[in-house]
């Protein structure tokens, strides 16, 4: 499928090309994003998706019961439009926060929920290891830390012994 693709670029010429190119931007909504991520500031774009995982969590009207699956089906949307990695650790975290902001908020008592928002920070410390952005993360992952011990409804679990792996070594 590639070499076909790029066979087919191949025999384009640059005016072909610009046309192939704003068919696809006027086409599809993803391919706008990541330009517009691109060619203007990334910041609105990411806090567009911010405000889209925090209305997951916290709708205007009712619980956002589905907060945990929706917030990962909006982060997978945007890891289609991400161009740079620390974008996407940001939302990583932020859905960590968001969810422990949750379970202060609604008084969740559920193990299940407890251990998915370990799990949902213990997702963006690794994401951040990997694209090695921990020392860019490192004070607000303190913090969220130090929030979700405060929100916390059932004390076996903790993010500390993910922090403290990643640092404290």
């Amino acid at each position: 499928m590639k070499r076909d693709f790029n066979k087919y670029l191949d025999h384009l010429n640059e005016e072909e090309l610009r046309e192939e190119l704003e068919r696809l931007y006027g086409r599809f909504p993803v391919l706008r994003e990541y330009y517009q991520m691109e060619l203007t500031d990334p910041k609105k774009v990411v806090d567009k998706y911010k405000k889209e995982l925090r209305k997951s969590f916290f709708p205007s009207r009712g619980r956002g019961k589905r907060g945990r699956s929706v917030s990962r089906k909006i982060i997978k949307k945007f890891s289609e439009v991400s161009i740079h990695p620390k974008d996407l650790v940001e939302l990583y975290f932020y859905r960590a926060e968001l969810m422990a902001e949750y379970i202060g908020a609604q008084r969740i008592d559920s193990e299940a929920y407890h251990d998915s928002t370990v799990k949902a920070f213990e997702e963006a410390c690794e994401l951040a290891d990997r694209e090695v952005l921990l020392d860019y993360f490192a004070g607000g992952a303190r913090l969220l830390t130090e929030m979700f011990e405060q929100q916390r409804r059932d004390r076996r679990y903790s993010f500390y012994p993910t922090y403290h792996r990643y640092w404290q070594a």
